[in-house]
């Protein structure tokens, strides 16, 4: 392949490839095999004029590049079709579409100041006015065919008079002005649409794939079509597929937006993102990672009228509802005045067009910049329902304490040492995604306690309580020790009470205690720390100064415990050693007191808290099932992403009753103006048109600044974002 160097930086080159152009498939496959290149850490590519951007670490990496582009066949160019998003894609596809909007602004403002500049004579003038204007018409008419009057027929009817008074510059300028607002709406549109499918799908990097018949765990880009994978309760389908063994109640609010479980057996076809609530499956693959029904998904949730925020639907059916009167009060001005002039100021100046296009470009922008923090929400309503909340719920361990709790000590109550207890627990546990669980497999990989090969038979995992299952001839059950001694009638060892004494004392405190039976006698005991995480405190008083009136705490642990954290945190209000639907329950209760309510939790136990809050936040160490129901997905370890996400949420709020207002006060001045014959119509337009433009572009701009913009780079430093 023939390249041209157009910049040659340190650890930076700008190349030109001469093919003219390459698709967008193409570019993946050309930056997927850049980025494998050892030194190379980016590579951007800019599908309009065939540019590469490509940094790398070393001068072997940039020798390896140009080599790469030499041996490169223009018949034979690698391609790659788009599949689940990492961070690297994400970046990548956001270049491209900031390239494309680069390029669409510049043939804007070319195209304008060409026709401009040129002396054209008028009925070359005229062509050019009416070739430009046909889309708008089009556009107008099929929106007719629908039997609907919407801003569309507004915006072509202006043009279309114009056109016939020949006022070609004026109709010019104007059809320049909502060109140029399209392309904003359209780049924020797409570029909160990938903030959206990056993170709105739960996909586990690790699945249990079943190879010679026993269940291993491999990463999930070794799977492929035809394997088989097997999916067990709290966990989210990672892949599209047919079930063949087994069945299972899965959560699919992810694809469908409906909370009601939908019961899958053998021969049902399941999909990427689905929770399974309750079940054990076997699912054949028949679609890569990614590629399934992902932008069916993202489409659900943009266009859902349940996921748009109240504010949103009110400004689109308000924009729509006035068009008729617009025409109305045109015909009502043209009767009384028979001057045209007057008449189109109704017309060229009205309110629909600015009311429906900033709302939804407020709310683009909010979560494209909730996006940059590390944070998803899954619909303008939770922006909405966020700036609302007067209450916020935590789950306490992998929340308030920290994601990664430690195995402190084990102990055991069998002739089996510690180290086989845990071997045992630690193959058991590894099916599961909690943090209690994570920390038993972790302790076990920390002392080379080989736990891969299966021991068990079937895992039954019984929500916030516990697991069974065989280990030989021998039920083994794993829990708390209401799950053991009380539900399971495990006997206590007279030595049990003791022995946790002198922990406590060797410890300073108990932390969380996990139990294990084998043949309904105490095998083990496990002692898990679950420290407060050192931002908890900021973040808590953060909410408190924001104006949330009410935090809790709700956990399964011990009393002594849960209040021991509570002081630590400033948290008024806790209730200890409850069950999942303790929590849901809770939940409920203070909605019906009055309260809007958010829950912020990570495990399996929290999912029908998070379901039934107003509004439902997961952290980045959450479970698959709990992400899965969660309106708002946190992918950083910062406690202070939930703050950002209200402060983003209450600043975007003020934003669009700020727009509303302001719209209706300019566009009302400028049609008194014009009424009074004060202002052309066509200078009218100018403004009008001019004034949507700016608010649409101001919607574009962070809303975290100034102050706010100073506190999160504050906390940055800190380490806490």
């Amino acid at each position: 392949m023939q390249i041209n160097i157009c910049s040659d930086q340190p650890q930076r080159l700008r190349l030109r490839c001469d093919m003219g152009y390459i698709s967008l498939a193409e570019a993946r496959g050309i930056s997927s095999e850049l980025l494998a290149i050892d030194g190379v850490t980016s590579a951007h590519a800019h599908i309009q004029n065939c540019a590469f951007v490509i940094q790398y670490t070393s001068i072997q990496a940039r020798l390896d590049v140009l080599a790469y582009f030499e041996q490169l066949d223009v018949l034979n160019i690698p391609t790659k079709e788009e599949a689940a998003l990492d961070a690297r894609s994400v970046e990548f596809e956001a270049a491209v579409e900031n390239n494309r909007f680069y390029v669409e602004l510049a043939f804007l403002f070319a195209r304008r100041y060409v026709i401009k500049l040129l002396p054209l004579p008028p009925a070359a003038l005229c062509a050019y006015v009416v070739v430009r204007a046909y889309g708008f018409i089009k556009k107008a008419l099929q929106t007719l065919r629908t039997k609907k009057l919407q801003v569309e027929v507004l915006d072509a009817t202006v043009i279309g008079i114009s056109i016939f008074r020949k006022e070609y510059i004026s109709v010019a300028t104007i059809m320049f002005l909502l060109d140029l607002s399209d392309a904003v709406q359209r780049h924020v549109s797409y570029r909160s649409r990938l903030a959206l499918k990056s993170g709105i799908i739960t996909r586990a990097q690790k699945v249990w794939k079943v190879i010679d018949n026993e269940d291993r765990c491999v990463d999930l880009n070794e799977v492929v079509k035809g394997d088989v994978i097997h999916v067990l309760s709290g966990s989210v389908l990672p892949i599209d597929g047919e079930i063949i063994k087994g069945f299972a109640d899965l959560n699919e609010s992810s694809l469908t937006g409906e909370s009601r479980l939908s019961h899958k057996e053998t021969g049902a076809s399941v999909y990427a993102g689905t929770a399974v609530e309750d079940g054990d499956i076997y699912v054949r693959v028949n679609a890569a990672a990614g590629s399934a029904r992902i932008d069916a998904i993202v489409d659900m949730v943009e266009e859902s009228t349940a996921l748009k925020a109240h504010l949103q639907s009110r400004a689109e059916h308000l924009s729509d509802a006035l068009v008729p009167y617009s025409f109305a009060a045109f015909f009502v001005v043209l009767l009384l005045t028979r001057r045209v002039s007057q008449a189109l100021s109704v017309l060229m100046v009205d309110y629909s067009c600015a009311i429906k296009l900033s709302t939804p470009i407020a709310i683009a922008s909010a979560m494209e910049e909730a996006s940059s923090y590390g944070i998803t929400v899954k619909g303008g309503k939770f922006f909405e329902a966020l700036s609302d909340i007067d209450t916020v719920v935590f789950d306490k361990t992998g929340t308030l304490t920290k994601a990664l709790p430690q195995l402190s000590r084990t102990l055991s109550f069998t002739e089996l040492s510690e180290d086989e207890t845990l071997r045992i627990a630690a193959c058991i546990e590894e099916h599961f995604p909690h943090s209690i669980a994570k920390s038993i497999t972790r302790a076990a990989e920390e002392l080379n306690l080989d736990h891969t090969k299966e021991l068990h038979t079937k895992v039954e995992y019984v929500v916030a309580h516990g697991i069974k299952t065989h280990v030989g001839d021998e039920e083994v059950c794993i829990g708390s020790e209401r799950f053991i001694f009380d539900d399971l009638g495990v006997r206590r060892p007279q030595n049990l009470t003791l022995r946790l004494a002198e922990l406590e004392h060797e410890q300073g405190s108990l932390g969380t205690l996990i139990y294990m039976s084998r043949a309904s006698e105490l095998a083990a005991v496990f002692s898990i720390k679950d420290p407060i995480r050192e931002d908890a405190p900021a973040m808590i008083a953060a909410l408190k100064s924001a104006g949330i009136k009410r935090l809790v705490m709700l956990t399964g642990d011990s009393e002594k415990t849960a209040r021991e954290v509570a002081q630590t945190l400033g948290i008024d209000e806790y209730h200890a050693e409850i069950l999942p639907e303790d929590k849901s329950e809770f939940i409920k209760q203070c909605q019906r007191e009055g309260h809007r309510v958010a829950m912020v939790g990570d495990g399996i136990n929290d999912s029908p808290a998070l379901a039934c809050a107003d509004v439902s936040i997961a952290m980045s160490d959450a479970s698959d099932i709990a992400r899965a129901v969660a309106d708002v997905s946190i992918h950083n370890t910062s406690l202070n992403s939930p703050v950002i996400a209200h402060r983003i949420s209450t600043l975007l709020m003020r934003r669009i009753h700020e727009d509303f207002y302001g719209i209706v006060a300019v566009n009302t001045s400028l049609i008194v103006l014009g009424l009074l014959g004060l202002i052309p119509a066509i200078h009218a337009a100018y403004v009008h048109n001019g004034f949507t433009f700016a608010v649409t572009l101001r919607n574009t701009l962070p809303l975290l600044r100034d102050v706010q913009a100073r506190e999160v780079q504050d906390d940055r430093r800190l380490g806490i974002v």
